[in-house]
Formats: C-alpha cells, structure tokens, sequence
C-alpha cells in the first residue's frame, strides 16, 4: 500500500531541487565568481533552512524508538560513554583519525566533483552550447528531488493514505 511522505518532506523536496537547479544553472547567469559563490551560499541556507522540519521530525522518531528500545528487557544496549571511557588513549587517536580522515575524504570528493561539473559546463560554453550549465542543472534538480522523497528507513511499515 502507498504512503504519503509528511508535507514538511514535499516541502524539503520542492526545495531541494529548485535550489539544486539554481544553484548548478548560475553560472549560466551569474559571471561574476564571488557573486555566484555568495548566491550558492544563499541557496545552501535555504535548503538548510526547509530541511529543518523534516530533521525535526526524524529526532523525533529516533529519540523515541531509542526510548522504546531502553524499556525492552531483550534489547541489547551499548554504553557509547563507557566504550569510549574504555579505549586507550591510542585506540581513541585512531578512531579520531578514521573518522577526520573520512571527513576529509568526504569533503575532497565533493569539491572534485564540483570542479568537474563546472569545467564540463565551461566546455560546452565554450563550444557554443546555449545554457551549458541549465541543462545538466535541471537533471541534478530532479535527481535531489527524488532523492529527498525517497523514505529514510525502509524497515518502519508504511502508513496509509488518508482516506478520502
């Protein structure tokens, strides 16, 4: 049976893309670097900002499926503080270094990836293609709009759709 995803979740979604596509697509319209890095740092915010809700709701649901978990005698339960209390100071650097190196990674990969984005975008300017940065732009905003609508945890069963 189909859901319907929460209005806050279409909201993010709707946002997410068109701010996708701005933001991919101004180039096309914004020359100048600085005021294009300040106009993609807007549209970042702004998709920060219409994410908040759904995020909120998400702590939500995790806070109290963790407090359902505390209350179940046959649920396991990880004391994180005393793990952490546990490791040698060695083993706790290496956990910090795993996890700065993935976030460097992480961060490394992004920036790649707008790189090549953009520089493919200059070269079909450069050939002569009309809104060499639009077109792809539109794909990338359809892509984070599916991408947003796609439920977070498949295991939970789907709730129903109102009834008309």
């Amino acid at each position: 049976m189909p859901s319907t995803p929460p209005a806050s979740r279409v909201l993010n979604a709707a946002v997410t893309g068109l701010a996708s596509t701005a933001y991919y697509a101004s180039p096309d319209v914004i020359r100048s670097r600085a005021a294009r890095g300040w106009a993609k740092a807007a549209l970042t915010g702004v998709v920060l900002a219409a994410s908040v809700p759904d995020l909120r709701r998400g702590l939500e649901e995790s806070r109290a499926r963790r407090a359902a978990a505390a209350q179940d005698p046959d649920e396991e339960q990880v004391d994180w503080g005393g793990l952490w209390a546990s490791m040698t100071p060695r083993r706790r650097a290496s956990v910090c270094a795993a996890g700065a190196a993935a976030l460097a990674v992480s961060v490394g990969s992004v920036v790649a990836i707008e790189r090549a984005v953009f520089r493919r975008g200059e070269r079909r300017r450069a050939a002569g293609v009309r809104f060499a940065h639009t077109r792809p732009a539109l794909v990338w905003g359809v892509l984070g709009t599916a991408l947003s609508l796609l439920p977070d945890d498949a295991g939970t069963p789907p709730r129903p759709l109102p009834r008309a």
